[in-house]
């Protein structure tokens, strides 16, 4: 009898690791550069996505790279978020980093920036989502002109 609930169990296991679908990837929303109050910049972007499955889970992001004008910038702050199940959710993604950096860069790509009233920025790497004992790897890489003025 024992044996037959083991099998039962494998089977189901199985079964439930086939059903579960990484979240479906739709975008990037509103990328903008704003300043905290402690005069850092912020890079700020919502990612958008779509969880096919019955359950939720959560992301884990870990090694995710920014880059601005292909330099890179920093790794995107390391957090974990819930995903709801059967359902649409944003995901914020946040860089804090030096108002310096953009005056380092090379002064000819800084006036062009300025002058153009862009940046490209990419997010590169993998976010892990996790649910239900599995955890599925998640590519990232995504590319987006952002205006520096408003």
């Amino acid at each position: 009898m024992k044996k037959i609930y083991f099998i039962i169990l494998i089977f189901t296991s199985l079964f439930a690791c086939n059903m579960v679908k990484p979240p479906d990837f739709k975008g990037i929303d509103h990328i903008s550069l704003k300043k905290n109050n402690t005069g850092q910049l912020v890079l700020v972007a919502y990612a958008q996505y779509h969880n096919p499955n019955l359950v939720g889970g959560k992301f884990k992001i870990s090694d995710v790279k920014v880059f601005v004008n292909d330099k890179y910038l920093a790794n995107l702050n390391a957090d974990t978020y819930k995903v709801p199940s059967k359902k649409d959710f944003t995901v914020p993604l946040e860089v804090n980093f030096d108002s310096g950096y953009l005056k380092k860069s090379n002064l000819l790509e800084a006036l062009n920036a300025v002058l153009n009233n862009k940046l490209k920025v990419q997010y590169k790497g993998t976010i892990y989502y996790v649910s239900h004992g599995l955890n599925i790897p998640y590519s990232i890489d995504y590319t987006q002109d952002i205006k520096v003025f408003d």
